[in-house]
């Protein structure tokens, strides 16, 4: 499996260093890029990611009503009692509808194709389309319902955040987004949102205060006692892994340089917001590993628009090199997860 990885990432490579600019030529790699990547997903081995297990549990088990999604209950009656198929068919249709809604809302909303693709092949096909599943799709239907929260259409931003929601109710919390504007005005607070989680996780007074979604903190306090009396082991926090410490940068760099990358990239302002609110969550719950892993990273699906932008940084004889750390960025990012993170294994 490891090897296949590389050798999509060498595939989309290709694609990423001579960037096609005729529309059906793109339209064609995308869809044979997107079956490439579906196939793979649905269609891996048993021993290849973490949650194979607890997804084909799922599968057997009759009642989950207070364990999973409705979504999830409905795809599995469906494909199992009424089509009489297999439990490979239920990961290749969260495949399908991940990866689709993934590929929709790239091609919606980054200037840099094949940068985006690239950055989301490096961490979050992985992490959601190999791994988790549910909220896999909904991060997808949430990409594209940024595209219309940004330019103000509420309606199918709430549109396509309901979807997000029945696949994975910690959606919900990127319901707050409706109150960020893709606009610099009010830029200057999430200047100030990671200083002040460092803050908050040095004096240590972070989780005291509470969440006004009755979900949300019933599932916040059953983590925490769940964490406390060691029933949940995932890995600690480590507010200054490498990773992180390489976000922060990333997130600075291109506020620094919001002109430039701003006229190049109409959500800059919007997304920069985006990721700034996921730094801060991944202190601010950092008591709880599991949730703040899981609410950094559904909001952090905004680095798949914002890493290939550092590309506008640079003017337009210089943009190999932007291009070049993009390209070491992902490959970073791809390392990282299957040789630190280990979420995948050979």
């Amino acid at each position: 499996m490891i090897l296949l990885l590389f050798i999509l990432f060498a595939l989309v490579s290709i694609f990423y260093i001579f960037d096609p600019k005729n529309e059906i030529i793109n339209i064609t790699i995308l869809c044979l890029l997107a079956l490439v990547l579906i196939f793979v997903a649905g269609l891996r081995d048993k021993n290849i990611d973490n949650d194979y297990y607890v997804y084909f549990y799922k599968w057997r088990v009759s009642d989950l009503k207070s364990d999973v999604e409705y979504s999830f209950i409905i795809i599995k009656h469906f494909i199992k009692n009424y089509l009489r198929l297999n439990f490979t068919y239920l990961l290749l249709t969260y495949a399908i509808l991940g990866v689709s809604a993934k590929f929709y809302g790239i091609k919606k909303l980054s200037p840099f194709l094949y940068g985006s693709i690239l950055i989301y092949l490096s961490h979050y096909y992985i992490l959601h389309e190999i791994t988790q599943i549910r909220i896999g799709v909904a991060t997808g239907f949430l990409l594209i319902g940024c595209f219309y929260m940004y330019n103000k259409n509420y309606f199918m931003f709430l549109f396509f955040m309901l979807f997000a929601i029945f696949f994975h109710q910690s959606s919900s919390m990127a319901l707050f987004l409706i109150l960020v504007g893709n606009t610099k005005r009010n830029l200057k607070p999430y200047l100030f949102l990671v200083p002040v989680g460092y803050l908050l996780y040095f004096s240590n007074t972070y989780f005291n205060v509470s969440i006004p979604i009755p979900y949300f903190q019933d599932k916040i306090d059953t983590y925490k006692e769940a964490t406390e009396a060691g029933f949940i082991k995932d890995s600690e926090v480590n507010v200054f892994n490498i990773l992180f410490l390489l976000r922060i940068a990333v997130l600075y760099l291109l506020i620094y340089f919001q002109e430039r990358v701003g006229s190049h990239l109409p959500s800059f302002y919007f997304f920069i917001k985006m990721y700034a609110i996921s730094l801060f969550t991944f202190l601010f719950f950092s008591d709880i590993p599991v949730f703040a892993f899981r609410i950094q990273e559904l909001f952090g699906v905004a680095e798949i628009i914002l890493f290939p932008s550092i590309i506008f940084i640079f003017a337009e004889r210089f943009r190999w090199i932007g291009k070049l750390i993009i390209w070491c960025l992902a490959l970073v990012l791809l390392l990282i997860d299957i040789y630190y993170v280990k979420l995948i294994a050979k």
